[in-house]
């Protein structure tokens, strides 16, 4: 899904100087070339105009180390994480479709509980999204740097989701025959609006809820971002302001999410005031990754830790699943008590930002979970994974309606030969609609120009592809 290719791996600024948290009209300017005002007549370079996009600024997998003492600037285990979370998603669908977590007869003393949680894959989307797409923006506000042209935000993140999804969603029509109603019903599926009502919320491509909330996160972060730069005063001011302003959109996420369930609705879970939580923590991982570029040192505390202990913090992850598989959340459209619906979105949060966060702080070349996350044949899954959650639930149905030869398949064999089959389609999709027109938007905004944010990435290197 989500998630927007954003912000990936291997791209970053270069380091700063220490910057003090004195009022920021003292401090340098990364436009001004050195620290004071561009010559009379001379056109300021504008070195933050693009947000960084893994989707085409994905880099090397080589070793990217900090710089000596100083925070981390580049991300290249991001997409091992989307490998796999798409591959846990590609599993949990499965497991739907061979009765292991969906359904009155899902079993409860074996594998079902535990297969019935890998949607957790799209929490982590959004917590990626999150930080991928703040980022930038949190920067410039923290340095008063000049931010990244909305415009083109918004083209980038627009030509990154809809293109794909259109060519999957009309090719699934046609293969599985949908139903999507009249105009107004294809409209909704189209535009990726669905979510919002009954008779649409999982119609068409079922697993394309999430890019609804995507999109509509799209559209808000500008909103966010204006209301943050109101926010004047020295950089720890600022990194206050916005703590303090993530905090009351983590509070939205989960009130939103239990009077949801409280009141007993079926439609709304799938909206972006229902997920903010999620996507508020990626932005809070953002803001402590920006606080520690401006102050020139890695961050401290908690995420001091997790950057040094990767496997403790996956670890911790580990275990908080295996708390969300102690709650005994039903399967199938049995509805959950408010407990456990509420208890379950803290614990994806958690183990959202326990995955994520060694990806953003402590040195990217160390360590056993970094190496396998950055391990090729994981980079590759990662460069197609949004082909691959576009794809997935179309090459199960294939395999297992009646007459086809997988019909009345186990879990693992669905899994595998989906897996198998579903990476080539979203190979094909990478490279045939989604890389090209990235490419195209890249070079018509002007984009190619080095940044700040964004080195001019190498041709002979793997892209990014999921949301």
């Amino acid at each position: 899904m989500q998630q927007d290719d954003e912000g990936d791996h291997a791209r970053g600024e270069p380091q700063r100087a220490p910057i003090a948290a004195l009022p920021l009209d003292v401090i340098h300017r990364p436009e001004s070339g050195a620290g004071g005002p561009a010559p009379t007549g001379t056109r300021r370079p504008r070195r933050q105009d693009r947000t960084y996009d893994a989707a085409i600024d994905a880099g090397p997998t080589a070793p990217t180390a900090p710089a000596r003492g100083g925070p981390v600037t580049r991300f290249p285990t991001f997409e091992g994480i989307r490998a796999l979370c798409a591959l846990g998603i590609l599993a949990y669908h499965a497991g739907t479709f061979t009765g292991v977590t969906w359904g009155r007869d899902a079993s409860v003393g074996g594998m079902g509980p535990w297969l019935q949680h890998l949607n957790v894959g799209v929490s982590i989307f959004f917590v990626l999204s999150g930080f991928l797409l703040f980022r930038p923006f949190v920067l410039a506000h923290l340095t008063d740097g000049v931010r990244p042209r909305f415009g083109t935000y918004l083209l980038r993140r627009l030509v990154r989701i809809y293109p794909a999804y259109w060519v999957a969603l009309f090719i699934s029509t046609w293969l599985l025959d949908l139903n999507l109603g009249d105009w107004w019903g294809h409209l909704r599926f189209y535009a990726l609006i669905q979510v919002y009502w009954g008779d649409t919320v999982l119609g068409g491509l079922a697993q394309a809820w999430s890019l609804c909330t995507e999109v509509s996160f799209y559209l808000f972060l500008p909103l966010w971002v204006l209301l943050m730069a109101l926010r004047k005063g020295t950089v720890e001011q600022r990194i206050r302001t916005h703590y303090l302003g993530l905090a009351v959109l983590y509070a939205t996420g989960i009130i939103v999410r239990a009077q949801l369930r409280a009141g007993g609705h079926a439609v709304g879970y799938g909206t972006l005031a229902a997920n903010i939580d999620l996507f508020a923590i990626g932005m809070a991982l953002a803001v402590a990754s920006s606080a520690a570029t401006v102050r020139g040192r890695p961050a401290g505390g908690l995420a001091r830790t997790l950057g040094d202990l990767p496997g403790v913090a996956w670890v911790a992850a580990a275990c908080c699943y295996a708390g969300v598989v102690a709650l005994r959340y039903p399967f199938g459209f049995d509805p959950p008590t408010v407990f456990q619906e509420v208890l379950r979105e803290v614990l994806f949060g958690v183990i959202a930002a326990l995955v994520v966060a060694p990806g953003v702080f402590g040195p990217q070349d160390q360590s056993v979970v970094r190496r396998v996350l950055r391990s090729r044949p994981l980079v590759a899954l990662g460069v197609v994974s949004y082909g691959i959650y576009l794809w997935h639930i179309t090459v199960m149905v294939r395999l297992v309606r009646p007459g086809a030869f997988l019909a009345g398949a186990s879990f693992v064999s669905l899994t595998l030969w989906a897996t198998a089959l579903t990476s080539v389609v979203a190979a094909i999709s990478w490279f045939v609609v989604e890389r090209p027109l990235l490419r195209r938007v890249r070079a018509g905004t002007g984009w190619g120009r080095a940044s700040v944010l964004a080195p001019e990435p190498r041709s002979d290197r793997p892209h990014v592809g999921q949301p």
